[in-house]
């Protein structure tokens, strides 16, 4: 680790920590005498607590972490500076001492500067909660660092740190929590229990959702609805396939919906043959709070409702987000398809598309395991997979930039807003056929061979259809950010580079996802 950098991630903490000591006394003075300015200052300080919780670990730990994931952090850390440097200039000179005259003319300043403090405010609040959005991804990159130091610092902190309210916790206990899994068997994570008893759905209510194998679940004398995945064992692997399941569950219950863009895990079902042989496991999820039962996004590209702007973007943001944490979990998903994204309503009383989230783990493995090289021949999903993972039997271990590039696939649909896969039934029970808006014909008997014929055809016609059809429908950063996804592992990506660059933890390619991907669809504003 670079001593400049340290030093560096050091004083723009102490620096920022100092900024934001000096703007909440230059408004001190004048939250007796203004409701909206002590609103404004309690909002503030909401916000802040968790930022400087993250700081000042990160500033306690940053000469432990690999450089890429510093000066990522380091680049940020001067963003943040910044914001309160400009924040701190606007409010140096509002003195209460300050007001000379008297009458009219001191109440007409008096207004003035509470009229300052509070746009002020505003607009520091918007920008630190932008710019969490954009420090969260690489804060919780520090999970993948295998570091004991890590574990003995956030053990020291993690009830130290103020939690924000019942719906926010300590930052740390989280990342103490994802962090405890990664550890071998024999561990404390030994003592995670995540097993549920099949009497907990004793007379519940259960309501399938079209095109997807999760179905949403109504207890008996409950209200809050969950989303139930059924995951089926694969031949002979029953222990590696029960410790991965259990392994995931246990990280997922430690999630933030809103950050991760993954719902929380209450827990899992397993199920076993008349032999008494694990035959497979269901993931049990919470949604939030008064949910109604959601959709998949496959649903809403078919129906082809216009949509605002706003909405894809808040829906592809979301994505991005869902798989880079799946990723710094330390897995792979491998089923990034518009069928494993939930979609739920906004409102009992507002049909306008609310939150979404990415469920499907069918396939996921570690990202440190040897992965099975079985496909299968279904075009409608080998659209989805990078073409070293097409076909009935694949020659590549599955790695991040496979779940990369499927990415990139969703987000040229979401950009798009219409479906590359159409049913001619509405039940979405027949076959599927290629749509008119993918504007190419493909079937399962292009994927048959073990080698199939067209696979970089397919990749180079996605690519072209972005760069004609998503510039003047959503911009051309977005159209940067779908052909990056969809040639992450071109020799001549200028982005990830070619199959080469991996790195033992996932925090490299983490990095790099960050930076081009994810804070690159975060700055794009509507």
């Amino acid at each position: 680790m670079s001593a400049e950098l340290v030093l560096a991630v050091v004083g723009l903490i102490e620096g920022s920590i100092k900024l934001v000591r000096e703007i909440k006394a230059a408004c001190h003075a004048y939250r007796v005498a203004d409701e909206e300015i002590n609103e404004r200052y309690n909002r503030l300080e909401f916000v802040w607590i968790k930022t400087e919780t993250q700081l000042k670990f990160l500033r306690k730990i940053s000469d432990h972490l690999t450089d890429d994931l510093v000066q990522s952090q380091l680049d940020l850390l001067h963003r943040l500076k910044g914001k309160l440097v400009q924040a701190n200039s606007r409010l140096e000179d509002v003195n209460p001492e300050n007001a000379a005259g008297k009458g009219r003319a001191i109440d007409i300043l008096r207004k003035l500067k509470f009229a300052l403090i509070k746009s002020s405010l505003d607009e520091l609040i918007a920008g630190l909660e932008a710019w969490q959005q954009l420090f969260d991804p690489t804060w919780y990159l520090m999970i993948l660092v295998t570091d004991k130091v890590l574990d003995n610092t956030l053990l020291e902190w993690k009830d130290g740190g103020r939690p924000l309210s019942i719906q926010e916790p300590n930052p740390l206990s989280k990342m103490l929590a994802i962090r405890s899994t990664l550890k071998p068997a024999g561990s404390e994570q030994d003592n995670i229990h995540v097993s549920l008893s099949h009497s907990g759905l004793k007379g519940a209510k259960e309501f399938p959702i079209s095109m997807t194998t999760a179905r949403a679940v109504l207890r008996a004398k409950s209200s809050g609805l969950l989303i139930v995945e059924m995951i089926t064992c694969p031949p002979g692997a029953a222990s590696q396939f029960k410790d991965d399941v259990e392994n995931l569950a246990k990280k997922l219950q430690n999630v933030e919906p809103d950050t991760f863009g993954l719902l929380c895990c209450k827990g899992i079902l397993k199920h076993h043959d008349s032999a008494k042989r694990l035959s497979a496991i269901e993931f049990i999820y919470r949604t939030p709070r008064n949910s109604r039962i959601p959709e998949t996004l496959r649903q809403h590209l078919l129906r082809q409702n216009p949509v605002s702007l706003s909405t894809v973007m808040q829906i592809a943001k979301q994505l991005v987000r869902s798989v880079h944490y799946v990723h710094t979990c330390g897995f792979v998903h491998k089923n990034v398809r518009p069928e494993n994204i939930l979609i739920f309503p906004k409102g009992i009383d507002d049909p306008s598309l609310g939150q979404s989230f990415l469920i499907g783990f069918t396939d996921f493995r570690n990202a440190n395991f040897q992965t099975n090289l079985y496909g299968d021949a279904a075009w409608h999903r080998n659209l989805y997979r990078h073409p070293q993972r097409q076909g009935a039997l694949v020659l590549e271990r599955y790695i991040m930039q496979h779940d990369i590039y499927s990415l990139g696939v969703c987000l040229l649909e979401i950009g798009l807003w219409r479906s590359f896969v159409w049913y001619p039934a509405k039940d979405g029970e027949s076959a599927p056929i290629p749509s008119m808006a993918l504007g190419f014909s493909c079937s399962d008997k292009d994927f048959e061979a073990v080698r199939p014929t067209g696979q970089q055809q397919i990749k180079r016609q996605l690519v072209a259809l972005a760069m004609k059809e998503l510039p003047q429908r959503v911009g051309d950063t977005y159209t940067s950010i779908v052909v990056a996804c969809l040639t992450c592992l071109d020799p001549g990506n200028g982005t990830f580079g070619a199959q080469e660059l991996t790195d033992e933890d996932g925090i490299t390619i983490g990095v790099k996802f960050v930076e081009h991907i994810l804070s690159s669809i975060i700055d794009i504003s509507v």
